[in-house]
């Protein structure tokens, strides 16, 4: 393993990633514990020889009593915090090099402290080669995350009319993906000119208006895996500019979809949506990535201006063009991508245009 017998994931991504496979018979038990301080595992001829998990005082009987298949060193109030738990039983293992995917300035003083010999390297390659390359089970998770999403998007905007506020319309969408088994929901909801200023806070309890645009971004978690999509719309006809908006965003969005082939370089597709906006003076108003990897969080790729990535088949990832103008408002169109051998698949399956109140 990367010249160490020891890898310790402090990450919550990495120990629900390593952790399922032992938790196979019931994920649920993985799913529903916060993330831990730290997980041990160590490796021995090549395969997993024992996992520790040292959870800290805040969870320590959840894991105790949900996660099997490993140990779990108890927290209490009397006890040692859990990174001195962790650094004197690796001093008790006495190895030569440990890796981590990611390693605090107070834990690494506590480990040098009474293992001054070990050497601590940060190799986060669990985040960056294991878990970017989606296999079935991450396809299953994720498809099984889109769906809850499409539910929750389209509930959402068949409330959506003139008199009702953005709250009304999320709220069922929100119960509508907690019935359907997601663990959390975020919805992220704007109307009116408020739409031009990308997580204004704008207030959810303005009543939306004939000729709004109407923006709702959402966050969900399903069985540890992220759904992720947002949808625009104009209530009514609307102006010829927020329809110009509107279209000219659908189009950056089926243009910088199109692009997300393996092989494909991530600044040119992000060159794409730029050249698409800058004749209408737009460019300024994108401003932010194109997209980023999906998973379990945290995940690779990511394409945006300053990221130079180069997209491989089994990448996960979003695709979010947006463009937010004051004055006039804000649109955006955001899927979930799947990068297989022939080409992009949209696990999200709302329509661009999503349908509306009548």
């Amino acid at each position: 393993m990367r010249g160490a017998e020891i890898f310790v994931a402090t990450q919550r991504p990495n120990q629900l990633y390593l952790l399922a496979g032992a938790q196979h018979e019931d994920p649920s038990c993985v799913i529903s514990r916060g993330t831990c301080a730290a997980i041990l595992f160590h490796h021995r001829g090549g395969e997993v020889a024992e996992t520790v998990v040292f959870p800290g005082i805040w969870i320590s009987n959840a894991c105790r009593d949900l996660l099997h298949d490993c140990e779990v060193v108890e927290n209490g109030l009397s006890d040692p915090t859990a990174e001195e738990q962790l650094a004197h039983r690796l001093a008790s293992m006495a190895p030569r090099r440990v890796l981590f995917d990611q390693l605090s300035d107070s834990l690494g003083q506590s480990i040098a402290k009474v293992a001054p010999s070990i050497e601590l390297v940060v190799d986060d390659f669990v985040t960056t080669l294991l878990r970017r390359c989606k296999d079935e089970a991450d396809l299953v998770g994720l498809k099984r995350a889109a769906q809850v999403a499409d539910l929750g998007m389209q509930t959402a905007f068949a409330n959506v009319r003139p008199g009702v506020s953005c709250a009304d319309a999320i709220a069922v969408g929100t119960a509508a993906m907690l019935a359907a088994g997601a663990e959390s929901v975020a919805m992220a909801p704007a109307s009116g000119i408020g739409t031009g200023y990308l997580d204004s806070g704008e207030d959810p309890r303005r009543r939306i208006e004939e000729g709004d645009m109407v923006f709702i971004d959402m966050g969900i978690w399903v069985h540890g895996y992220l759904g992720d999509m947002t949808r625009a719309a104009i209530v009514g006809t609307g102006s010829a500019e927020q329809q110009d908006l509107l279209a000219t965003v659908q189009e950056a969005y089926q243009r910088s979809s199109s692009l997300m082939v393996p092989g494909a370089r991530g600044e040119e597709i992000y060159q794409t949506v730029v050249d698409l906006y800058a004749p209408k003076g737009w460019a300024p108003y994108f401003v932010h990535h194109l997209s980023h990897g999906l998973g379990l969080g945290g995940d690779v790729p990511r394409v945006a201006a300053d990221h130079a990535e180069i997209l491989h088949v089994g990448d996960a990832l979003s695709c979010e063009p947006g463009c937010y103008i004051p004055g006039l408002g804000g649109a955006r169109v955001e899927n979930m991508i799947y990068v297989g051998d022939s080409g992009p698949v949209e696990l999200t399956k709302t329509p661009i245009d999503p349908e509306l109140a009548s």
